[in-house]
C-alpha cells in the first residue's frame, strides 16, 4: 500500500519544481539568528557559522536528486 501510494505522491509532485531562493523566503533571518544564539552553536566556530551550515544543508538537498544518509 505505501509503494503504491508514494508512486501516486511521485507521480503527481514530480513536474513541480520549487527554488531553493523561494524556500528560503520562508525562513526569516530573524528565526535563524534567534536559534543561532539560543543554541550557541556559534560559540567555537569562527568561520563556518549555523547559518552558513544550514544554507550548505539545503543547497546539497535542492542540488541532488537522490537523497541518501
Amino acid at each position: 500500500m505505501f509503494t503504491t501510494d508514494n508512486q501516486l505522491f511521485t507521480s503527481v509532485f514530480k513536474d513541480h519544481k520549487i527554488s531553493l531562493r523561494h524556500v528560503l523566503e520562508f525562513i526569516p533571518e530573524a528565526l535563524l539568528s534567534h536559534l543561532s544564539a539560543s543554541t550557541k552553536v556559534d560559540y567555537y566556530s569562527k568561520v563556518l557559522h549555523g547559518k552558513k551550515m544550514f544554507y550548505l544543508l539545503l543547497f546539497s538537498i535542492f542540488d541532488n536528486e537522490k537523497l541518501s544518509q
